[in-house]
């Protein structure tokens, strides 16, 4: 994200950029952390917060996408469209990797 940032989010938006980089690997730290204590089968409200955690994860990396000049929007919106139908497939229950294969960015 920092190259990103410095390389391809104009100037005057670096500073927001950065905040947003940085609630996203914070979000990420925390899902990796309460991950790693599970032991059991979770709860409802520990679905929940790993949603609500996930969900600031996309919206943060959302608000950095908004960020690029055009250019790279274009670049990027490959990317965010095959991350999207991965997704809807995890959720939808109807992912297959055998079928799918894996998400790759070639």
């Amino acid at each position: 994200m920092k190259m990103m940032i410095d390389d391809e989010i104009p100037r005057s938006r670096q500073r927001q950029a950065r905040i947003r980089a940085a609630n996203t690997m914070n979000a990420l730290q925390k899902i990796s952390s309460n991950a790693a204590k599970i032991e059991r089968e979770m709860s409802p409200a520990e679905y929940e917060e790993f949603a609500n955690l996930y969900r600031l994860v996309r919206v943060e990396l959302n608000g950095l996408y908004e960020l690029l000049a055009e250019k790279e929007r274009e670049k990027y919106y490959g990317y965010f469209v095959a991350v999207t139908e991965y997704e809807k497939k995890i959720a939808e229950g109807v992912y297959n990797p055998d079928l799918d294969g894996v998400l790759k960015f070639d």
